[in-house]
């Protein structure tokens, strides 16, 4: 092993998780987040799933899950993990298991002698190894620490967890980071910008609806729906079908763009005066609520899970995620141009949420990690 200030660290991303420009999803695009602004960005290994494009960072090194068809792929990727720790007789200082809590679990016994530290992005309460308090309480007393993107999920990891388990854990929140777009707010157009995965408890139904009763009142605003999926086209689920049926009377006010890359999402959000995040979940954090200030929109969210951690003073928090209150809150937006620039101005103004301030977060994280005594 290093020295701790020049350490060794692994990651190791989650299965479903492509680690490429094309089909980066929330985890891939913060891991290179974590990489970029982080002191010890030279110093991190990713490893991950096997690609068909070149990785985001020429740090990754795909693995083939070794035997996943009795273990889940999941397993499967920690296998190929350790296997690969004994081939290349490479010790990290620690490893960062990436969301998911069995393969923390599972390397953590498989290696008790390796630092791992256990990265949440969603609540763990829904998650293999760490559904009840007990689960968490024999995978707090394995780990070496818990980072978490807000609060809210500490408090969830924590839900009912032994306080001596906890003792000697380095539990450590470090929130997002994303630079503003651009150095000065962009010019905007009468646009609200929805984006987010075609999924009920992202609320797209609930402000489909919203949208179906206030844009015919303001004919001079579009809204465009940025997701995963299209469902012009007739495919896909019957959530997107009904969200598709709910905007049908609107034409041309609201579309529906589907899965797009990430600069012509970026685009869309510089020019959208508005932006909306309509969880009705306990959103973990919403990285989409931070691209929104990023980009000088006004924005409508919601109280829900850690997004308030972000958006409080920020922005129209909606305490009830129904589609009347979330009509009364966009007629606001779309009516009242003073009203309008003032949200946008909190979020622009008041925005502590760069990517130098993440990396500062998480180094003081990865710091305590470093002075951890291995296996203790």
């Amino acid at each position: 092993m290093t020295t701790p200030s020049r350490p060794v660290i692994h990651a190791l991303l989650p299965h479903k998780e492509v680690f490429t420009r094309r089909n980066a999803g929330a985890v891939a695009m913060v891991m290179e987040d974590m990489v970029k602004a982080s002191a010890f960005g030279d110093q991190i290994a990713i490893f991950g799933r096997p690609l068909n494009d070149p990785p985001i960072l020429p740090q990754y090194t795909p693995l083939a899950p070794r035997q996943s068809w009795l273990f889940g792929r999941n397993i499967g990727l920690a296998r190929a993990y350790l296997h690969h720790l004994t081939t290349s007789g490479v010790t990290p200082d620690w490893v960062e298991v990436h969301g998911r809590c069995q393969v923390a679990a599972y390397i953590a016994k498989a290696r008790p002698d390796l630092k791992v530290v256990l990265i949440l992005h969603n609540d763990p309460r829904d998650m293999k190894a760490a559904r009840t308090p007990q689960e968490r309480t024999r995978l707090a007393r394995r780990l070496s620490g818990v980072f978490t993107v807000s609060r809210f999920l500490m408090e969830c990891f924590n839900d009912g967890v032994a306080e001596d388990a906890r003792a000697s854990l380095v539990q450590h929140v470090t929130p997002h980071g994303i630079d503003r777009f651009s150095p000065t707010p962009p010019k905007k157009h009468k646009q609200i910008a929805i984006t987010g995965r075609m999924v009920a408890e992202k609320g797209m139904l609930e402000i489909a609806q919203a949208l179906a009763k206030t844009l015919p009142r303001h004919p001079d605003w579009t809204a465009h729906f940025i997701g995963a999926r299209r469902f012009e086209d007739g495919q896909g689920t019957r959530y997107e079908r009904e969200v598709a049926a709910a905007l049908a009377p609107l034409g041309g006010q609201a579309r529906a763009l589907g899965f797009l890359p990430i600069d012509e999402v970026r685009r869309h959000q510089q020019n959208a005066a508005i932006a909306v995040v309509p969880s009705v979940w306990q959103e973990p954090a919403g990285r989409v609520v931070l691209e929104a200030m990023a980009a000088g929109c006004a924005l409508i969210t919601t109280r829900r899970g850690g997004i308030p951690e972000y958006a409080e003073g920020r922005a129209l928090i909606v305490d009830d995620p129904a589609p009347d209150h979330f009509a009364e809150a966009l007629d606001l937006m779309m009516g009242d141009d003073k009203a309008r620039a003032q949200y946008a101005a909190k979020g622009w103004d008041d925005y502590p949420f760069t990517l130098k301030a993440a990396g500062a977060h998480l180094d003081e994280g990865r710091r305590a990690i470093a002075a951890l005594t291995p296996g203790a």
